[in-house]
C-alpha cells in the first residue's frame, strides 16, 4: 500500500526543530488529497487494475471497459484523462498523462461494408509524456521517453525518445535527451510533504 511506502520512506528530521514542524504541517494539510489519491487507486485495484506503487491517477477521469486489462507501473501521474479499456493499456513507470488525453483501444473498420468493431491494445513506455487533449488510437506504440504534443492526434507507433505534434501526429527532427531520471509524482503536494524534493 502507498501510505506504507510513505511512511517507511518519509524524509526524516530533527523532531520539533522548525523544519520538522513545517514538514508535519504539510502533511496535515495534504492529509484530504493523499486519501482521495489511494482511494481512487484502491477502487481501481479491486475492480482488477494493476497499479504500481505511487502512481497517481485523478478521481476525475473517465476510465470505461474492462478494468482487469489495464496495468499501470510505479510513479505515474495520469490527470482528468478518459480510457477506453477494450484491449489492453499498459502504461510503464514515471509517464506522465496530462488532463484532457483520450486512449482509445477500440474503433470500427472502415474499409468493412457493416463496420465491424476492432479493439487493439495501446502501450505506452517508461518517462513517456502524453499532453494535454492528446488522443491516442488502437494499436499504438509510444516508446521510452517519448513526448506526444499537446492536442496531437497518434495513429502510429511514436519510437523512443522521438516527439509527436499534430493531427495525425509527425514527428519532429529533435529528439528528447535519454537520460531521464525524474519523479513526476513525487512533485504532487500529498507525497512531497512526505518524501520531500529529491
Amino acid at each position: 500500500m502507498s501510505f506504507v511506502y510513505l511512511w517507511q520512506n518519509r524524509e526524516k528530521t530533527h523532531a520539533l526543530s522548525c523544519f520538522w514542524l513545517k514538514q508535519w504541517g504539510k502533511r496535515i494539510l495534504s492529509f484530504t488529497q493523499l486519501i482521495t489519491v489511494l482511494k481512487s487507486k484502491f477502487f481501481l485495484k479491486i475492480r482488477g487494475s494493476k497499479i504500481g506503487d505511487l502512481s497517481i491517477i485523478s478521481n476525475k477521469s473517465r476510465i470505461e471497459g474492462s478494468l482487469h486489462q489495464l496495468t499501470i507501473g510505479d510513479c505515474t501521474f495520469i490527470g482528468q484523462a478518459y480510457l477506453a479499456i477494450h484491449a489492453d493499456i499498459r502504461i510503464g513507470s514515471f509517464v506522465v498523462i496530462n488532463d484532457g488525453v483520450k486512449l482509445l483501444t477500440a474503433s470500427h473498420d472502415v474499409d468493412d461494408p457493416s463496420w465491424s468493431p476492432f479493439a487493439k491494445p495501446i502501450i505506452i513506455d517508461d518517462y513517456a509524456w502524453i499532453a494535454t487533449d492528446a488522443i491516442i488510437l488502437p494499436g499504438v506504440h509510444i516508446g521510452q521517453g517519448a513526448i506526444v504534443g499537446a492536442g496531437a492526434v497518434v495513429t502510429k507507433n511514436i519510437p523512443e525518445y522521438n516527439i509527436a505534434v499534430g493531427n495525425p501526429a509527425k514527428l519532429l527532427d529533435k529528439q528528447r535527451v535519454q537520460q531521464l531520471k525524474y519523479n513526476p509524482v513525487q512533485l504532487i503536494a500529498c507525497y512531497e510533504a512526505w518524501l520531500g524534493k529529491d
